[in-house]
């Protein structure tokens, strides 16, 4: 899968832009960063205690999602609003189209009843190749089928990690993937979401190896 990270051709993230150019984008999801404020679920990469008000509201994304059948990165920014999120989108019929990343808690194996969640930590454990079947074994006993996989930065996925998680069938989503040759080295082989500023380039790849979207 392939995720337009927020600001996509400098489109500005979070912005009514960015979420304007979604058809050019070829991406399968777009990225959001969600707060909430006096129960008022708004999107933007930092807090806005002040100017919330003004900020685009969460369900403006949604009626988005929805017209145009993608999914929707939720990065969650605070923990404790993943039900808010979830409610809202179900009232909106676009709970399938959810991903949860960023303060996705394990905790929240109650909560999640729908989308993807992806843990960018699991409490205790490293993420390191030599940790791969005790973080798989963490997630598989929540017994949660939302519960995907882990999701980290590219910089700290090597080789010998994506074998490690391959081989106890651990779920790989990263972010952000920037670089050309990184793109080359991990659309192959990853097998959850790549989010990026270049989906055009992902996309490119993806087609030159005969997987269409």
């Amino acid at each position: 899968m392939i995720t337009a990270h927020g600001g996509s051709f400098n489109s500005g993230r979070n912005s009514n832009k960015y979420l304007n150019h979604t058809d050019i984008f070829d991406a399968d999801a777009i990225e959001v960063d969600i707060y909430k404020m006096f129960g008022v679920l708004y999107i933007s990469h930092w807090p806005a205690p002040f100017t919330y008000y003004k900020k685009i509201r969460l369900r403006e994304v949604f009626k988005l999602v929805k017209e145009k059948g993608m999914k929707v990165n939720c990065d969650l920014k605070t923990h404790g609003i993943i039900g808010d999120v979830i409610k809202l989108a179900k009232s909106m019929g676009v709970e399938n189209q959810l991903i949860f990343t960023g303060c996705v808690s394990e905790s929240d194996y109650k909560i999640i009843d729908c989308g993807e969640a992806w843990f960018n930590r699991i409490k205790g454990i490293k993420y390191k190749a030599k940790n791969a079947k005790a973080i798989k074994e963490r997630i598989d006993s929540y017994n949660n089928p939302h519960f995907k996989g882990i999701n980290l930065n590219y910089h700290r996925v090597n080789a010998r990690f994506i074998e490690a998680c391959k081989a106890v069938d651990l779920k790989l989503s990263v972010f952000t993937v920037d670089d050309i040759e990184a793109l080359l080295r991990l659309v192959p082989v990853i097998d959850g979401n790549i989010t990026t500023n270049l989906p055009l380039v992902a996309r490119s790849i993806l087609n030159k190896l005969g997987t269409n979207k």
